[in-house]
């Protein structure tokens, strides 16, 4: 493994067995993402899907919070639900919802590790982290002590019931809002849980079981780390924000930047250009809520880039916004 240039995204994915995240498919800058996916079968697959992408690893490997150890998987029939921590059958997921997709088939033995071990002790850092580890992810958390310190944001599945017994998402809260100081900005679900009686209407409904959760840095402490390394993270934080439905963040983010000393000066990073890419579609859609607004997101898109953002046609008749 070497280590990333401040302007390349790393990734880290505990938990890949779909492959690379919505979140970052389709990423217009440069991307280090390594996956850890424990299930041999499964690690392989990915290992041959990405073997073509420079910027993909594929580590068969589980993840907790002891280094150099190892785990037992749990092997059920909804391979989506494989993960160290048995499904528990009497849940309102597992023994009504997805009924017999817990089920436990079989059993393996697999390496473990953490990420403190992987990448805080030979000095590479995670820009961000998602975790999707069936019951474990405070686990992961707590092996990554050291890295945690300069991770931008994270991606963690929470349980809000006993679908795994080992936590809750109150652990998962605690750990990451009181304990390492992350914002939480948004709970991805569709504002419906899981009905539990036949009197349901349009609106909101049902028990949440769970969903993801998306926890970021403060802008204050990316800047008080200074210098280059701090304005590579509030573009890079920006532009998370922007690919994940949190446009008002970035704002927030960029301001942030301004304060720090903006840009350096040479050949812009290629995280600065798709990050204008991405503004200019976000005070695209503001338009259709208020011409005020997309006035202020003119004027903002001046004074962060220094330039005039592309207008009306001009978006269309451009090729680097309009490609193809």
């Amino acid at each position: 493994m070497t280590t990333p240039d401040l302007w390349t995204t790393a990734v880290v994915d505990a938990g890949g067995r779909y492959g690379i995240h919505p979140t970052w498919r389709g990423y217009e800058a440069p991307l280090d993402y390594t996956m850890f996916e424990p299930e041999p079968n499964e690690a392989a697959r990915l290992a041959a899907k990405y073997a073509a992408r420079e910027d993909v690893t594929v580590e068969a490997k589980a993840l907790g919070s002891v280094p150099d150890s190892t785990l037992t998987l749990w092997i059920t029939a909804h391979r989506g639900y494989v993960g160290t921590t048995k499904p528990n059958p009497d849940s309102l997921w597992f023994g009504e919802v997805r009924k017999d997709e817990g089920n436990v088939e079989g059993s393996i033995d697999v390496p473990s590790t953490t990420l403190d071990a992987v990448f805080a002790d030979k000095g590479r850092r995670i820009d961000f982290l998602k975790i999707d580890v069936e019951g474990e992810e405070l686990a992961v958390m707590r092996g990554a002590a050291a890295a945690l310190d300069r991770v931008l944001a994270m991606r963690i599945e929470v349980q809000f019931d006993d679908s795994f017994s080992s936590q809750t998402a109150s652990d998962i809260f605690r750990h990451a809002i009181d304990e390492r100081d992350f914002r939480l900005m948004r709970l991805d679900y569709a504002g419906k849980g899981q009905p539990l009686s036949y009197l349901v209407g349009d609106g909101s409904y049902g028990a949440l079981c769970g969903c993801d959760a998306v926890f970021v840095r403060k802008p204050e402490a990316v800047a008080a780390w200074g210098g280059e390394a701090a304005v590579a993270g509030l573009t890079k934080l920006a532009v998370f924000a922007l690919r994940n439905n949190m446009a008002d963040y970035s704002v927030i983010c960029l301001n942030k930047l301004m304060e720090v000393g903006g840009w350096p000066s040479g050949e812009e990073p290629a995280a600065r250009r798709y990050l204008r890419k991405l503004f200019t579609f976000a005070a695209g859609r503001a338009r259709g809520l208020s011409t005020d607004l997309y006035e202020l997101a003119r004027a903002d898109y001046q004074r962060f880039f220094d330039e005039r953002m592309l207008d009306r046609h001009e978006i269309f008749e451009s090729d680097w916004l309009n490609p193809g």
